[in-house]
């Protein structure tokens, strides 16, 4: 997706939302250019995929520099965080207090951390619990060492969610629609791009889907070969048939700058209170439905979630679109949309994964282990998104 241009605009969302003054802010490294009044929020390019492998981090050669990057006197002690699959974060404890550190992965570009620190600005000034980004000695708002970014925010208070608590669910489903009807304020300056999301299913997305099959056949026995095919035949057909709907309905969509992955280890909780909202990197201008089929997904799942089958269970989700709606509009296309946007978001995914297997390919090429393990995505995936075909969203508009 094309950087856009944010400008405040009217909200059709929650109206009666309490507004401060608009910040939107270029979110460059320059303090005296950062004015809430004259300043532009960009949207970043939305990430598709192409991670290189991981590599080990030299923490012992990075922090150092890190210490002295910023101004919290001496890093007494760091430990990793426990999740965290395309980040690295460490909780960092220095003289001036405890900190957030993030490494970025390879995607993150100067872009993205502008746009992410210039949203995060934009949330914090309507009182939105979102992490506070800290400043380099020199002011910049993030440090890049060993070839990739780092950024250091504040620590915000609270506990992991818990899935078993129905007052957590319904705080986690309002602090959506309180995000929601915040960046609803923030509209294009032009005229949108189509979706990125449904655009990584369209002909680079497919092509990619086979060359990562083709990559992986000669790895596997005749017969796994011959399964994993008759798999990308059907995700193929997935794509395409979603990439042209979707698409054609787009402009009946509701598109804003979605948060790309709120899920239960992005909300923090104290209490039935949300005391913090985490994992902006991901955040872009696409389809509101998207943000939403992701939440669902996470705060209202089947435990144990199986392969195939609901995954979803039914009550959670009408009382979190219940929660929802109490503090936001859901537009009837938008839920109409639903159950082919399920199908889209399992198919993006996918879209992410072969990509990523092709650029570990020309760096290093897979292995039996990795031909395997794609093989078992693809099956898995394959099987999801068959049942959610054939069984359309289960929450009535009702709810």
């Amino acid at each position: 997706m094309n950087e856009l241009n944010f400008q405040p605009g009217p909200t059709d969302l929650a109206a009666g939302v309490t507004r401060s003054r608009t910040h939107v802010l270029s979110g460059v490294t320059d303090p005296s250019t950062e004015s809430a009044e004259h300043g532009l929020l960009h949207s970043s390019v939305a990430r598709q995929g192409g991670r290189l492998p991981a590599t080990a981090v030299d923490e012992a050669a990075l922090f150092p520099l890190l210490q002295n990057a910023y101004g919290f006197g001496r890093w007494r002690s760091w430990r990793r965080t426990d999740k965290g699959s395309s980040n690295i974060s460490w909780f960092v404890q220095t003289d001036a207090g405890e900190m957030v550190l993030r490494r970025s992965h390879n995607l993150k570009t100067v872009a993205g951390a502008r746009f992410e620190f210039a949203l995060l600005e934009h949330l914090r000034g309507h009182g939105y619990p979102a992490p506070p980004i800290q400043r380099t000695r020199d002011g910049g708002i993030y440090f890049q060492a060993q070839g990739v970014l780092h950024m250091v925010m504040g620590l915000l208070p609270g506990s992991a969610y818990d899935p078993g608590d129905p007052a957590q669910l319904e705080a986690a489903a309002r602090g959506l629609a309180r995000y929601h009807s915040i960046v609803s304020e923030l509209t294009p300056a032009g005229e949108p791009n189509r979706s990125s999301g449904l655009a990584s299913l369209g002909q680079l997305g497919q092509e990619n889907l086979y060359a990562a099959v083709n990559v992986v056949v000669p790895l596997l026995t005749p017969q796994a070969a011959a399964a994993v095919a008759e798999e990308a035949r059907y995700l193929g057909e997935r794509m395409e048939q979603l990439n042209v709907g979707l698409g054609q309905r787009q402009k009946e969509l509701r598109s804003l700058v979605i948060h790309g992955s709120y899920g239960q280890s992005a909300v923090l909780v104290n209490g039935h209170q949300l005391t913090g909202v985490l994992d902006f990197d991901r955040s872009a201008y696409d389809l509101l439905a998207l943000d939403l089929a992701y939440a669902l997904r996470s705060f209202c799942r089947e435990i144990p979630n199986r392969p195939s089958g609901p995954s979803l269970n039914t009550d959670r989700g009408r009382a979190f679109l219940r929660h929802y709606r109490s503090h936001a509009p859901l537009p009837d296309a938008d839920f109409a949309a639903l159950p082919e946007v399920f199908q889209a978001q399992r198919l993006i995914v996918v879209a992410k994964k072969c990509q990523n297997l092709l650029t570990k390919q020309a760096i290093v090429p897979r292995q039996s282990k990795d031909a395997l393990s794609f093989s078992l995505l693809l099956k898995r995936e394959c099987a999801r998104v068959r049942w959610i075909t054939h069984n359309p969203f289960p929450v009535k508009d009702d709810a």
